[in-house]
C-alpha cells in the first residue's frame, strides 16, 4: 500500500473507477506528483526559467499569516486559491447587468451546489489518483511564483473569500496558501443542510471548473507554497483582526484591517462623537447615554423628562389642531397637569436663554413623587385615546391653552435639536454594548424599567448603551426599513473614504406601530427578521430585503425621485466622513492599511439619514440572494481600489466613489450653509456642492410631513439652505407636471 506523508489520514471522497489519466501529459518522462514536488532542486527549475529570476534572494523570514491558526466552524483557515477564472467568469461578477443571477428561490441551492463541488474537489486525495503536472506547467508555475516575489505580488487571504483570490490571481499576483489548511471546514459543509451556506464568510464562486482542473490548481498551489511558505505576504485580506500576527508583519505589507478604531462599538461610537456633537457638521446620530457615573445617570433622567414634557406639548397642540376633544368635565387627567408642564418648559427655556447653569431643572431624586405622578398622567395621554383633561370645555380656554403650548413648543425646538425624531411616546432603545445582530436589544418608554435594566448592578456594569429611538421612520408599505451602507477607508491621516454606490435595504416584517414593541416591527437585523419571513406583511419582499436599485424605484413611484441623489446618499456619506474625522485622535492608523466597514442608517419620514451604528465585520455572509449578488461585486471593487487605483489614479474603481467634501468647517469659525459635493466621473470621486438639511417634497406619501428645523448639536443650521434647494426641486417637479399636462391636452385637442 502506498502512503503519502503530505496527505496524512485523508481519504479520497470521489474515487475514480477508470484507469484514464487525469491530464494529458506533454512529457511523461518529466512529470511530477506531489511527493516529488518537494524533491525538485531550485537549480533544476531555474535552468528552465527566464533569466529575470536569477537574482532573486529567497527570504527565510516566517510570514505572520502562515503562523496564525485560523478557525471557523472548528477548522484551521488560511488562504485558498480556488481557480484561475476565465474572462467570462470575471466579467460576470463585474457586470451590473448580470449581477442578479441569483434570486430568493434559487440562491441557496445554487450556492450550496457550488460549495459542495468545491468541498469535494478540496477533499480529494488526489495523490492517490497519481495526479501529475508536466514539466512545462511546473516550470511555468515556479517562474510565475518567483517573479511575483520579485514584483512584490504575493498575497494571502485569511478566511473564505474566493472572489479576492480570483481577482488578485487575474492581476498576476500569486497566493500564498498552505494546501493542507483550507479556509473553511469542507467536511462540515458536506454534512450540513443546504441553508448552512448562509453562514460562510462570503459567497462561493459559481464556477464551471471540472475535477481535472481543480486538481491541477491544487498541484500548482502546492508548488507555489513550497517556495512561498517562508516568505512574507505583500497583501493580506482578512476581516477578523485577531487573525493577524502584527509583530511579524512587514511594514510594506498591505493589510485589510486598521489596527485600532473606536467607532465600531456602540459605546465607542457614542463616546467618540460626544465631544464632536457641537461642531458644525452634517452628522445625524440619535443621542446616546453611556452610564458610567452618577452624573451620567442624572443626564439621562433629565433628557428623559425633558423629552416627556416636550412630547406632552406636541400631544396637546396636535390634538387641538385635529379638533380632538381634549377637555371634559369628567376627564381622567387633572387640568393643572397642563400648567405644570408649561412651568417646567418655561424653566427649561429660561436656563438655555440666560445660560444660567445653576438652575436645577428637575431634581428627580428629591421630587420622585411629583415626577412619578407626572409620568402616570403622561402615560395616559400616550396610550389612552379617551384621555381628557378634567375641565369643562370652553372655546376661549382651548384657544388659550393652544396658543401658549404652541408658543412654548416652537421655542423649545431651538434647544431640542432632535425633537422631530422623538415623536411623542418617549421610547428608548437599550443595546448591549457587545452583542450584535439584534440580540439582547430591548425597547422601553418606562423610566423604572429602564433604570432596573441599566442600574440594577450599579455603574460598574457598563454593559448597555441608551439611545433615543427614532419614532418617525420612513415607512415602505407601512413597514420600517434601514440601510446597510458599505464604505472603504484607505487612510486616516488625512481621511480618505470611499462610499459604495450599492447596498441593501432591510425590512421589518410587520407594519410599524409605536404601540406594539415586538421585535418583528422595530428591529430590522437580517438574522432576527429571518424568523418572521413566513408571517410578514404580504407587500414586504420575500427576504425582507431590497437592494438600492429597488428602493430608488420605489422613491420614483411615490414622486420622490430626487431625494436619493440629493439628500439620502450624500447625507450618508457626510455622516460617515464626520465620524472618521471625529475618530482621528482616537484611532491608530498604520500605513498601507485599508478596511471595509458597514454603516447602518435609518431614514426618517422626511428623508434624513440617521447613522445608527458602524460594523467592522460588515456581514458579507450570503444570507439572502441580494447579499449573494452584491458581495462578489463589492469584493471585486475593493481590489480595484486597493490594488489598481494605488498604481493608477485613473483606474476603474467600480462602484466605489471617493467622498471628498470641499470644506471641513469648525463650529467656531463659520456658519455651514452647504457642503460641497460634485461627481467627477474620471476618478469616481464625489467633489462639488450639495446644500444640506431636509424638508419634504410634495408627494402622496409625504405631503403633510413636518419640517425639522434642527439648529443645534449635530444638526446645526441646515434648514435655510436646504429649504431653498427643496423649493427648487419642487418647482422642477411642478414644472414637469405642467409640461406633461399641456402636452397631453394638446394631443387630445389635435385628436378631436
Amino acid at each position: 500500500m502506498n502512503s503519502n506523508k503530505n496527505t496524512g489520514k485523508k481519504k479520497p471522497l470521489m474515487p475514480r473507477n477508470d484507469n484514464k489519466p487525469l491530464i494529458n501529459q506533454k512529457d511523461k518522462t518529466k512529470s511530477y506528483t506531489l511527493d516529488t514536488l518537494n524533491k525538485i532542486t531550485t537549480n533544476e527549475i531555474l535552468e528552465n526559467t527566464c533569466n529575470l529570476i536569477l537574482n532573486i534572494d529567497l527570504d527565510k523570514e516566517v510570514t505572520s499569516d502562515t503562523n496564525t491558526n485560523v478557525k471557523q466552524d472548528g477548522s484551521n483557515q488560511i488562504p485558498e486559491l480556488k481557480e484561475e477564472s476565465q474572462n467570462s467568469e470575471q466579467s460576470k461578477m463585474s457586470s451590473l447587468s448580470n449581477r442578479y443571477q441569483l434570486n430568493s428561490k434559487n440562491y441557496v441551492q445554487e450556492l450550496h451546489k457550488a460549495l459542495i463541488k468545491e468541498c469535494n474537489y478540496n477533499l480529494l486525495d488526489y495523490t492517490s489518483l497519481n495526479a501529475t503536472l508536466d514539466f512545462e506547467s511546473l516550470t511555468n508555475v515556479t517562474s510565475r511564483t518567483l517573479k511575483a516575489i520579485q514584483d512584490r505580488k504575493i498575497f494571502s487571504v485569511l478566511g473564505y473569500f474566493p472572489t479576492i483570490s480570483l481577482e488578485m490571481n487575474n492581476r498576476g499576483w500569486v497566493e500564498k496558501r498552505d494546501p493542507y489548511r483550507p479556509p473553511t471546514n469542507y467536511s462540515h459543509y458536506l454534512k450540513s443542510a443546504p441553508y448552512m451556506v448562509n453562514w460562510i464568510e462570503s459567497p462561493p464562486l459559481l464556477s464551471s471548473i471540472n475535477e481535472n482542473e481543480a486538481i491541477i490548481e491544487r498541484l500548482k498551489s502546492a508548488q507555489s507554497w513550497s517556495i512561498l511558505k517562508d516568505k512574507r505576504s505583500d497583501f493580506i485580506f482578512v476581516t477578523r483582526k485577531r487573525l493577524i500576527n502584527w509583530s511579524n508583519l512587514s511594514e510594506l505589507t498591505s493589510v485589510s484591517q486598521m489596527t485600532r478604531h473606536v467607532f465600531c462599538t456602540k459605546t465607542g461610537l457614542a463616546q467618540c462623537l460626544e465631544l464632536y456633537k457641537n461642531s458644525v457638521t452634517n452628522l445625524m446620530f440619535p443621542r446616546c447615554h453611556y452610564i458610567r457615573s452618577e452624573a451620567d445617570s442624572d443626564a439621562f433622567i433629565e433628557d428623559y423628562i425633558t423629552t416627556a414634557l416636550v412630547s406632552t406639548l406636541k400631544i396637546i397642540v396636535k390634538g387641538i389642531e385635529d379638533n380632538k376633544k381634549m377637555f371634559s368635565s369628567n376627564g381622567n387627567i387633572p387640568y393643572n397637569f397642563i400648567d405644570f408642564v408649561k412651568r417646567c418648559i418655561s424653566k427649561f427655556l429660561n436656563k438655555h436663554i440666560t445660560g444660567n447653569t445653576k438652575i436645577d431643572l428637575w431634581t428627580y431624586n428629591c421630587q420622585k413623587e411629583v415626577w412619578n405622578e407626572f409620568m402616570i398622567h403622561y402615560t395616559k395621554l400616550i396610550i389612552d385615546n379617551n384621555a381628557r383633561f378634567d375641565h369643562e370645555y370652553i372655546y376661549e380656554l382651548e384657544l388659550d391653552v393652544y396658543a401658549k403650548c404652541k408658543y412654548l413648543l416652537e421655542n423649545v425646538k431651538n434647544y431640542c435639536p432632535q425633537h422631530y425624531i422623538d415623536g411623542i411616546t418617549n421610547t428608548w432603545i437599550i443595546k448591549p454594548s457587545s452583542n450584535c445582530s439584534g440580540h439582547g436589544i430591548m425597547m422601553s418608554r418606562d423610566l423604572h424599567t429602564i433604570k432596573r435594566k441599566i442600574f440594577e448592578a450599579g455603574f460598574s456594569r457598563n454593559n448597555y448603551i441608551l439611545q433615543k429611538y427614532i419614532e418617525r421612520p420612513l415607512l415602505v408599505y407601512t413597514c420600517k426599513i434601514d440601510l446597510r451602507q458599505w464604505f472603504l477607508v484607505t487612510n486616516m491621516s488625512p481621511v480618505v473614504v470611499w462610499i459604495y454606490k450599492e447596498g441593501y435595504v432591510r425590512f421589518c416584517a410587520n407594519s410599524f406601530s409605536m404601540q406594539n414593541m415586538h421585535e418583528s416591527i422595530h428591529l430590522s437585523n437580517v438574522r432576527l427578521q429571518m424568523k418572521y419571513r413566513k408571517f410578514r406583511n404580504p407587500q414586504v419582499p420575500d427576504e425582507c430585503m431590497w437592494d438600492y436599485r429597488e428602493l430608488k424605484d420605489y422613491l420614483r413611484k411615490i414622486g420622490q425621485e430626487y431625494v436619493w441623489d440629493e439628500l439620502i446618499f450624500p447625507g450618508m456619506g457626510e455622516s460617515i466622513y464626520a465620524v472618521l474625522k471625529a475618530a482621528t485622535d482616537t484611532s491608530f492608523y498604520r500605513d498601507k492599511t485599508f478596511q471595509l466597514f458597514g454603516a447602518d442608517f435609518l431614514i426618517t419620514e422626511n428623508f434624513i439619514p440617521y447613522l445608527i451604528e458602524i460594523n467592522s465585520i460588515p456581514g458579507l455572509n450570503p444570507s439572502t440572494s441580494i447579499i449573494a449578488n452584491l458581495v462578489p461585486m463589492l469584493l471585486s471593487d475593493i481590489v480595484k481600489v486597493t490594488v489598481d487605483y494605488g498604481k493608477n489614479s485613473n483606474a476603474d474603481t467600480g462602484l466605489f466613489m471617493k467622498f471628498v467634501p470641499e470644506k471641513w468647517k469648525s463650529a467656531a469659525t463659520v456658519k455651514l450653509d452647504s457642503v460641497a459635493v460634485t461627481v467627477n466621473r474620471g476618478n469616481n470621486s464625489i467633489v462639488g456642492k450639495v446644500d444640506r438639511g431636509y424638508n419634504v417634497l410634495k408627494s402622496p406619501v409625504a405631503a403633510n410631513v413636518e419640517t425639522a428645523p434642527f439648529t443645534t448639536g449635530y444638526h446645526h443650521q441646515w434648514m435655510d439652505s436646504v429649504n431653498k434647494k427643496l423649493a427648487n426641486l419642487r418647482l422642477r417637479i411642478d414644472s414637469q407636471k405642467t409640461t406633461d399636462n399641456c402636452g397631453s391636452m394638446y394631443s387630445k385637442h389635435r385628436s378631436t
